[in-house]
């Protein structure tokens, strides 16, 4: 009973070992010179299925086709914007070409089946800050972009919070 007490206590105080080095060690500073970017993308991807009648997951090939971006800075429409801003406040470039039967059947493997293109639309968020000494870009969150939006636009300083090894922007504060 006292050898499976101790057995117990070791494994609880292993356990929340275990869980205070899983806690994110974070970076807080406060900054005045800070830009908010969402790149914005419209990709046209096909998907090329076995012709043989089988399904199984790896018998789905993704060919990617065209692609066009777009930065948004600061919530600002960019100069060549042609849709916008959406629901998410972003605004989106021109249609990339959709790729023509010629080219859908050029990337077709033997015993393949592609199925029609599709539009993909993806958006990478990001935050530039002045860090002391040096700027950064690092990803983060649509939730993290539109406070600092909002905040670049009252011209008001943020406190950043950063994640892990200073990898990422996971929270701001407008001050």
């Amino acid at each position: 009973m006292v050898l499976a007490r101790q057995y117990l206590g070791s494994v609880l105080i292993g356990g929340l070992v275990a869980i205070a080095a899983c806690e994110p060690v974070t970076t807080n500073f406060a900054t005045t010179d800070y830009s908010a970017n969402a790149t914005v993308t419209y990709t046209w991807q096909v998907r090329y299925n076995r012709a043989d009648g089988r399904d199984r997951p790896n018998d789905t090939r993704l060919e990617k086709f065209a692609s066009t971006s777009l930065e948004n800075q600061n919530g600002v429409r960019p100069g060549l914007a042609v849709t916008g801003p959406d629901n998410e406040g972003l605004w989106w470039p021109e249609l990339p070409p959709k790729p023509t039967v010629d080219d859908v059947e050029a990337r077709q493997g033997e015993n393949e089946q592609p199925e029609s293109p599709e539009l993909i639309k993806s958006v990478d968020y990001t935050l530039t800050v002045d860090q002391p000494g040096q700027q950064k870009t690092l990803p983060t969150s649509y939730k993290v972009y539109r406070q600092a939006v909002k905040a670049h636009a009252d011209q008001r300083p943020l406190e950043v919070i950063l994640g892990p090894q200073d990898g990422s922007v996971i929270n701001v504060n407008v001050q």
